[in-house]
């Protein structure tokens, strides 16, 4: 296998080196696009089985994901260590460390459930005639992990090296194979059932393609046993990056709980429709940042221009796009709500809009936690996160109490508000790398996106026809952002970043196998 000048490995001999950005922002990419598929995706298969499946199913199959997703959550915690890790021996040690410990989490939480399934199943259901079903769920869906497992080992190494491109166009692969299968499988009869299998088939598809770009490629398999400080090190960093990634995990979860008991179901299903909605856009970007920073900051860390370098462009590009989106989803959110999810949801609205200033944290919340990760100091997120679930809490059945779903959506942007400020600052003080510098970044697409959406939101406030008024919205946000950008000094920063997408759409995989 070449080696890149830069110490990135070459994929395909012959191939010519890249600049380290371009490596990395061609996988940010693709792998932002495998967020978009999914999340789409994700609406198609949910429609699909509202209609085919009775309600009661739908749960069964939700609570049965969600059971078998911590699982997987644990386990994936120490492939994340091994990606980060500093030492100096190679990625198959690395890998195989992660693996391990992944076997070993995988073995305890299955024997775990298995042994306490009578009250999980009691617990969740509250009925007996619900534990036959959720036991076959669960006996099918207790592949993944183990599929998971598989599949880790070469995706360790890959990421290791830098070799993101496969990986991220693998994320848009999978999906699409397991909705496509999972609704043919609903639509002739299968019913969950069907859809649990067709996650399975999805996983070892990729288990095996990641296998054959492994082996093709020429890389060693084995080269021996990891050494005692390779297990030291990886369990230690399991051990930080679950410290500080859990609560995390829970706290994405817990609101929804909170809602549901300070107001009821339904105005629970607001919040969560209008918090989904406003977090897609955003989630795209996270995606894109846990996905290529963390492997690339382990790689740089020692070099500080680099990593602030990298810190730079990875925010301001990340506003760049972020922004506008939110200011056209605040603009012409009703018409949007209205005509995708039908007039009986329009209640969302208020909290959707409200949502839409909360998600423009998360750009700083996924760099913040992305460098914490990887240079090592995964467990300090810990600190920010307790505050995000205390936070939750405390306002979201004070506030909600007191103004139904707008008051959840106060709560939330509250709680996100005191993340993004503690996880920053942990960030700068366990660092000194992510600072007002870097942040500054941000001033011009957010000053540029409130403006637009305002004069967006007066200019088609008095039009009478939806479509008109939708359609030009959208376009008033837009070009007005644009506009504002350049006049605030921002328009270098728009032609580098249409430059760099260019660059990419040349040199993309997608495209290269295309033009071959």
């Amino acid at each position: 296998m070449q080696q890149r000048p830069d110490g990135l490995a070459n994929l395909t001999a012959g191939e010519p080196p890249q600049p380290l950005s371009h490596v990395t922002a061609r996988a940010a990419v693709v792998s932002g696009s495998a967020e978009v598929v999914t999340r789409v995706l994700t609406v198609v298969l949910a429609i699909v089985t509202a209609r085919v499946l009775e309600p009661v199913e739908v749960g069964l199959l939700g609570l049965s994901v969600i059971v078998i997703g911590v699982v997987s959550m644990l386990g994936f915690y120490a492939e994340t260590a091994a990606i980060a890790a500093r030492g100096e021996e190679g990625e198959i040690q690395y890998a195989f460390a992660a693996a391990g410990i992944r076997a070993a989490i995988l073995a305890g939480s299955l024997g775990l459930i298995w042994l306490t399934f009578s009250a999980i199943a009691r617990y969740l259901t509250g009925n007996d005639d619900s534990a036959g079903p959720l036991r076959e769920l669960l006996l099918v869906l207790a592949w993944m992990p183990a599929l998971e497992l598989l599949s880790g080992y070469p995706q360790v190494m890959m990421q290791r090296r830098l070799e993101l491109s496969f990986i991220a166009r693998l994320q848009i692969l999978q999906p699409v194979l397991f909705v496509t299968l999972a609704v043919v499988l609903l639509v002739t009869g299968y019913g969950y059932i069907g859809v649990a299998w067709a996650n399975i088939a999805s996983s070892a598809a990729v288990a095996l393609l990641l296998w054959w770009r492994l082996v093709s490629s020429g890389a060693a398999l084995w080269t021996g046993w990891p050494s005692r400080r390779v297990w030291r090190e990886t369990l230690r960093g399991t051990t930080k990056v679950l410290i500080g990634g859990f609560g995390g995990y829970l706290s994405g979860r817990l609101d929804n709980l909170l809602v549901a008991s300070a107001i009821g179901p339904a105005a629970m299903s607001f919040y969560s429709m209008a918090w989904n909605a406003s977090r897609t856009p955003a989630n795209v970007f996270a995606k894109a940042i846990n996905f290529v920073l963390v492997p690339t900051l382990a790689r740089i860390q020692d070099d500080p221009s680099r990593v602030q370098r990298a810190l730079r462009e990875c925010v301001r590009n990340s506003y760049l796009l972020l922004s506008p989106a939110c200011a056209i989803l605040f603009v012409t959110a009703p018409l949007l709500v209205s005509y995708v999810i039908g007039p009986k949801w329009l209640p969302l609205v208020p909290a959707l809009r409200v949502m839409c200033f909360t998600v423009l944290a998360v750009p700083i919340v996924f760099t913040s936690g992305a460098l914490l990760v990887g240079t090592g100091r995964a467990h300090l997120t810990a600190v920010a996160t307790s505050v995000h679930l205390a936070a939750l809490f405390i306002a979201i059945p004070l506030l909600s109490g007191r103004w139904g779903i707008l008051g959840a959506a106060y709560a939330d942007c509250l709680a996100v508000a005191l993340l993004t400020l503690t996880l920053g600052a942990t960030a700068w003080f366990a660092t000194r790398q992510i600072g007002l510098p870097i942040l500054k970044t941000a001033v011009v697409p957010l000053l540029a996106a409130l403006s637009s959406g305002c004069l967006a939101f007066l200019l088609t406030s008095s039009i009478q026809s939806d479509v008109l008024r939708f359609s030009l919205g959208g376009c008033f946000t837009a070009i007005g952002y644009l506009l504002i950008v350049a006049v605030l000094g921002g328009r270098g920063r728009l032609v580098n970043l249409l430059q760099l997408l260019l660059t990419l759409a040349r040199r993309s995989p997608m495209s290269a196998e295309l033009q071959t």
